[in-house]
């Protein structure tokens, strides 16, 4: 073992002394491979996303965990249902306890990845989500169903820490805000199946269909590489030169972002990568109130109580279109905006995108909210049955654009090296406590306040939302990962610019 790991030492020192380069030569470097790599930079960029697209799968298997119970409370609460009678104590615990398995599975997961790579660490939630599937089509009680609800949520919580985080360490920066979609993407696809699938399969053959998704998660985490970032901070850059290669092409100048990344690692050993270091210095302070704000303002405009209960909400609309017709239409029209935005992301940048979002999403809240209102007050609404549907379809459709995607581009980013497993744990945690909160507290929203004001409640919300977006967070559209810190400590730019693409 102790030659084993002095050979390789040796090697490493002989590989990589064309990487010791000094900066203006590598400057210089980089400008002739710019020049010349327009025939091979499509394929790589392809290739990025087919990378991404596969660890991304574990997003979808969070999206279908998270829209199950939209289609299955309905049956769940019928007389057909294997389970007796249920209160609504019984039923927000189905829903919410995803959640708190989601905050259990995010704490660890940056640590872990840490420890065995980020390409392993995904693969392992495999674990959780598989069992939750055989759970769930074993089961034959309540307490059953809640642990199921729970160990999936831990795989949930886990892929939506280290899919973005993966993400963006591969990235090109001018594609960055792209393949950082492809998650939110992938989410919202599982969302769809699981409204659709959910809609005309028994309970029995659903189930079976989300279990057998994870087949092709599991065949293509196997064939992903490394995070060339992980593998800088083992010490392993002659594997992280190999993968550099292959994610950007045999012209691309390799050895300057090894230098880049060689300088973060540098960072990393004099920090502990802990809390302190997160909060220690004002450009951390900044992008932990962004990334804090964006999970927050997410969730608090009440998205994941829509996804959660979409049947159930027009159900009691007294909607002239069918529910579950409905409901997949939703999950439809955020599969399609969320395509959307992974095309423009980088051409429109983050900022614009978040102010529209809340701008629009307090529009369709405060008109959903004034249905509800007439609705409840006596008034004839039938003529005004497609009301609920377009709300919501539009709703989901300036949602997607913005909150709905972007948070999870903007975590993968904005954060240094040194800091960015325990932030996007934090970042997590966040967004997954107030998916409890707001799934738990929804229906007896809905009881105490009644629609109307509940909407109006979320409305409130997302007008703060589109407030926050515009003064407090960042534009870092096609901005290397270095310029973004830069930005955030308001300094003047450096005269020394990483042409490369850093990770």
């Amino acid at each position: 073992m102790t030659m084993g790991t002095t050979t390789t030492t040796c090697v490493n020192d002989v590989t990589l002394k064309p990487f010791l380069i000094t900066l203006s030569d590598k400057k210089k470097r980089t400008s002739q491979v710019l020049n010349n790599s327009v025939s091979f930079s499509d394929g790589k960029k392809r290739f990025q996303f087919l990378v991404i697209l596969c660890a991304a799968l574990g997003g979808m298997q969070a999206g279908i965990t998270l829209g199950w119970t939209s289609p299955i409370l309905p049956y769940l609460t019928s007389s057909e249902s294997f389970l007796p009678e249920l209160v609504e104590g019984q039923i927000s615990w189905i829903t919410s306890l995803l959640a708190l398995g989601a905050i259990a599975g995010a704490v660890p997961a940056g640590k872990i990845a840490d420890q065995i790579g980020r390409k392993w660490a995904i693969l392992l939630t495999a674990i959780p989500f598989a069992t939750c599937w055989v759970a769930l089509l074993t089961t034959g009680n309540i307490i059953s169903m809640y642990a199921a609800r729970f160990i999936g949520g831990i795989g949930a919580g886990a892929a939506c820490v280290l899919v973005p985080v993966y993400a963006g360490e591969i990235a090109q920066a001018s594609i960055r805000g792209a393949l950082g979609a492809f998650f939110p993407l992938l989410f919202s696809s599982g969302i769809l199946f699981s409204y659709v699938a959910g809609a005309y399969c028994s309970y029995v053959i659903f189930n079976a269909a989300c279990c057998a998704i994870l087949v092709p998660f599991v065949l293509g985490v196997l064939f992903m590489p490394e995070s060339p970032m992980w593998l800088v901070q083992k010490d392993r850059k002659a594997q992280a030169a190999k993968v550099l290669t292959i994610l950007r092409g045999p012209h691309y100048d390799v050895a300057g972002e090894i230098a880049v990344l060689q300088d973060d690692v540098d960072r990393m050993t004099n920090a502990s990568g802990g809390f302190k270091d997160l909060v220690g210095t004002k450009a951390g302070r900044k992008a932990a109130i962004t990334c804090v704000g964006l999970m927050c303002f997410q969730q608090l405009c009440g998205v994941d109580a829509v996804l959660f209960y979409t049947v159930n909400i027009f159900q009691a609309a007294n909607s002239t279109i069918d529910p579950f017709l409905a409901t997949i239409i939703i999950g439809l029209t955020e599969v399609v905006m969320t395509i959307f935005v992974a095309t423009v992301i980088d051409r429109f940048g983050r900022k614009p995108l978040l102010v529209i979002s809340g701008t629009m999403m307090t529009i369709c809240l405060s008109v959903l909210g004034y249905y509800f209102r007439l609705k409840d007050g006596g008034s004839d609404v039938s003529t005004f049955g497609w009301l609920p549907l377009t709300s919501l379809a539009l709703f989901n459709i300036v949602f997607s654009i913005g909150y709905g995607s972007v948070p999870f581009t903007v975590i993968s980013e904005i954060f240094p090296p040194e800091t960015k497993g325990v932030a996007s744990s934090m970042s997590i945690v966040v967004h997954w406590s107030l998916v409890f909160v707001v799934t738990k507290l929804f229906p007896t929203m809905e009881d105490r306040m009644g629609q109307a004001a509940t909407f109006w409640t979320f409305s409130c919300f997302t007008a703060a939302s589109a407030i926050f977006a515009y003064f407090v967070v960042p534009e870092t559209k096609g901005k290397t990962l270095q310029e973004i810190q830069t930005k955030l400590k308001r300094r003047q730019k450096s005269k020394t610019k990483y042409q490369v693409e850093p990770v």
